[in-house]
């Protein structure tokens, strides 16, 4: 069970990045006071808590911090408020934090301090970092003003899994000065930093940012949502064919969220559309070999929605392409994940 704790904005430099706005990305409020993020931190835990029967709950429990750059904090002010957090575990669970509870915090990669992060990982059981890579490339950085370079990025991972902590980068598609190719390379780039987890999201102009500015200039603009799924779809096959764990595609829905995008390839569901392209993909190259047959096509459980799509659109299309009598579904749970079998029924 992850309880996420929203520190929207805590630790963000003061001019913000070129894309950013936390408030609308997180749908929570910034916090600008000690009273005000403890609140926030006790409020998280009591919402997650409730909802969930005391045999339900599972342990370790794990607390993530979003929406901040927790290391840019005053350092005495970090193990402050991992203290609280494990306070707060203490008197909700009545257990206690050395072996139920585990922290994950975010952060940008030019504020990793070996030695801190240590201290965190030791004291307050912190295993999991997770950097706001966001692009490997240098020219890309600099337009979404993001005040670190390729070279930071690379410097902070290596730290980071040296000291045992489990890695995870977030990147962005699409923003001002990318390209298909260069956020293909980006990815390839930071398998190279053995991340155990990444995040994947198209770039959406979103209202009151500098990018919304840039996008009225004409300056900026934003990939079509089919250029999206496209290039997401080729930079999460990167990903899988290195083994790394994509824990998400595209931005949470929120009403918030919906209600600032100015312009860019939003869509709710956007995962299902990134993993049924990639799902149409392996099928495809495989059933060229059964045109007009009857076939079963073997799937993990959780892929059955991809495959189909939206009305059926990917099924009847992979009939209609291939000529099939028919493709029967099998859902096989010892298939991992993305990975297509067929088999010729006559």
């Amino acid at each position: 069970m992850i309880i996420p704790i929203f520190l929207t904005g805590l630790g963000c430099a003061k001019e913000p990045c070129t894309f950013c706005d936390q408030e609308v990305a997180t749908s929570r409020g910034c916090v600008t006071t000690d009273s005000e993020v403890k609140t926030r931190i006790e409020d998280s835990f009591k919402e997650c808590l409730s909802s969930k029967k005391a045999e339900e709950i599972k342990y370790p429990l794990e607390v993530a911090f979003y929406g901040s750059s927790f290391t840019s904090l005053d350092f005495a002010y970090q193990k402050d408020l991992l203290r609280f957090v494990q306070e707060t575990f203490e008197k909700h669970t009545g257990r206690s934090y050395k072996d139920g509870l585990r922290i994950r915090i975010s952060t940008r990669p030019d504020y990793i301090k070996k030695e801190e992060l240590l201290d965190l990982k030791i004291r307050f059981n912190v295993y999991l970092v997770e950097i706001g890579v966001q692009s490997m490339n240098d020219t890309v950085l600099s337009l979404a003003r993001r005040g670190h370079t390729r070279k930071d990025t690379m410097k902070a991972a290596r730290e980071i899994v040296k000291l045992g902590l489990d890695l995870s980068c977030h990147q962005m598609i699409g923003l001002p000065g990318a390209s298909a190719g260069s956020d293909l390379e980006s990815a390839m780039e930071i398998v190279k930093l053995k991340p155990k987890y990444v995040r994947i999201h198209p770039t959406m102009v979103i209202k009151g940012t500098k990018l919304e500015e840039m996008y009225r200039e004409g300056k900026y603009t934003p990939l079509t949502l089919e250029q999206s799924v496209d290039i997401t779809e080729k930079v999460v096959r990167v990903y899988r064919e290195a083994g790394i764990n994509i824990i998400r595609v595209g931005l949470h829905p929120s009403e918030l969220l919906t209600k600032n995008i100015v312009a860019g390839p939003w869509h709710p569901s956007f995962r299902e559309l990134v993993e049924g392209r990639y799902l149409m993909r392996e099928a495809s190259s495989q059933l060229a070999a059964y045109e007009g047959r009857k076939v079963q096509l073997k799937i993990a459980p959780q892929d059955e929605t991809y495959i189909r799509g939206e009305n059926n659109i990917n099924y009847n299309t992979l009939i209609n392409l291939f000529k099939l009598e028919d493709i029967v579904i099998i859902k096989d749970p010892e298939m991992q994940r993305g990975n297509v079998t067929i088999t010729n029924l006559g």
